[in-house]
């Protein structure tokens, strides 16, 4: 017992010198961190600026705000992407943070200040890496060396493109190209003998409204168009995409198409503004004025929920086309307000989707910059849904097996936008025509050349978001 009460004191001892240490070091810290005359609390608070601002901004606005760790688990010391990724919900699948810089090398393909201008994919074709040319932006260096879609890029100034070099096809100085294209008689990838010059990557306009046309479909009129983007100009404040798009919409008009076929393949997302605009110009004349959905934030935010209509008020010098039924072209490059176009449109028409499963992204998220600390993010805070409360698509909307097409399974089918015969627009105008879906697409055979795609220029483009503007 004694024995016990000994070591007992010990112990108690032991501790009580631990408190005094304790107390000892914390009536030290305000001396050593103003030692030799020096302030040091300022040099911690210079530390903590930047992961503090976006701990106060995420408290505001993320979605998920109520899942935010306590402010005293989190560690400010550390790196703002480390932190950034401390804070996210385990629901959160889209959320990121990144640097400002004015380095050309660091940019790539979707920074119109700074491009080749076209779009791309990357991968195998007959056991060769190739970048595979999906669209080009008119007048950019990509335009004026002939680049168009379907070419094939197959080596860089002379060095065969790689997986671990093909990222110079973002951006950067004049090269020279050797390209190859598809010969049907041979279903093979032929080199172009001659060699292509891509001059030095430069600002571009990338105007989504990229292509339209009108086709014949057993005396029903059509429209196609392929829309690549959500933006509304090429500035902040720019509105000449939005006008093109009413300038499109009313020439479809006064030709008097009666169905549509809307290509998004290529189209992860924007504004949720040019969106509310797209859906107004094809929704059926009925809905115009109604309800088209709904945006919820969470609740620090007035008001949380945040509705939007079919508004004519948009249409401008557009015109709405009164459609019963849309086809809309589909792919895994998919998302966010092309998804949205997708969700809000089906309570009002027919929408039947050719291609692939879309991404699923179903919230809309808000870029922050803050230029003193060269640090930009863009946090979810809102989630879509439509006017009947339907959001439930984060698996991504998949397309009837019916009409289920990879563009990359058959060379032969890798054509020019508004070809009749053009892998995904074939289903559609079979379907518009009232053939039946077994005979849409012609069975691919084990010949067909066909590409095993790793990597798209387009999973770069500035986040695919819902911005909120």
């Amino acid at each position: 017992m004694k024995v016990l009460l000994s070591n007992y004191t010990i112990f108690a001892d032991m501790k009580a010198t631990n408190i005094l240490l304790i107390i000892v070091a914390v009536c030290l810290l305000p001396l050593y961190l103003t030692s030799c005359g020096e302030d040091r609390w300022a040099a911690y608070a210079e530390q903590t600026a930047t992961t503090r601002w976006i701990d106060d901004t995420m408290r505001v606005w993320y979605y998920w705000k109520d899942e935010l760790p306590e402010s005293n688990q989190l560690n400010y010391f550390q790196a703002p992407a480390q932190f950034f990724a401390s804070l996210l919900s385990r629901s959160d699948k889209y959320s990121y943070i990144d640097s400002l810089t004015t380095a050309a090398a660091t940019r790539s393909i979707p920074d119109t200040d700074y491009s080749y201008g076209f779009q791309f994919a990357v991968g195998q074709i007959d056991g060769q890496v190739c970048a595979h040319v999906l669209y080009v932006a008119a007048s950019s260096p990509a335009d004026e060396a002939g680049l168009k879609r379907g070419d094939w890029i197959l080596a860089m100034d002379g060095e065969a493109v790689t997986m671990n070099n093909y990222s110079r096809l973002f951006g950067g100085p004049s090269m020279q190209l050797t390209l190859g294209y598809y010969q049907a008689t041979e279903n093979a990838i032929v080199t172009d003998p001659q060699p292509h010059t891509l001059s030095a990557a430069r600002a571009i306009d990338d105007c989504p409204v990229h292509y339209s046309c009108m086709l014949d479909i057993n005396g029903t009129r059509t429209g196609y168009l392929v829309y690549n983007h959500f933006s509304a100009g090429a500035t902040d404040n720019g509105t000449e995409y939005d006008n093109k798009l009413r300038s499109v919409f009313s020439t479809f008009a006064s030709n008097e198409v009666e169905e549509f076929v809307l290509d998004l393949r290529y189209n992860n997302g924007g504004l949720v503004s040019c969106a509310q605009l797209l859906c107004t110009l094809l929704a059926p004349a009925s809905a115009l004025g109604s309800e088209m959905g709904y945006l919820e934030f969470n609740d620090r935010i007035t008001p949380q929920i945040q509705a939007f209509t079919f508004n004519p008020d948009l249409i401008g010098h557009g015109a709405n086309l009164n459609l019963k039924r849309l086809f809309v072209l589909t792919s895994s490059n998919t998302a966010s307000a092309s998804e949205m176009v997708i969700n809000c449109l089906r309570p009002v028409m027919d929408v039947v989707l050719v291609g692939g499963t879309t991404v699923g992204k179903n919230v809309g998220s808000r870029a922050f910059v803050n230029t003193e600390r060269l640090i930009t993010m863009s946090p979810i805070i809102c989630r879509l849904y439509n006017a009947a409360g339907e959001s439930d698509y984060e698996s991504g909307f998949v397309p009837d097996a019916a009409y289920t097409v990879d563009e990359n399974s058959d060379m032969s089918r890798f054509l020019p936008f508004g070809d009749p015969d053009e892998a995904l627009l074939h289903v559609a105008l079979n379907a518009i025509a009232g053939g039946s879906p077994s005979d849409s697409e012609p069975e691919v055979s084990p010949e067909s050349l066909r590409m095993d795609v790793r990597s798209q220029s387009i999973e770069r483009r500035a986040s695919g978001a819902v911005r909120i503007r």
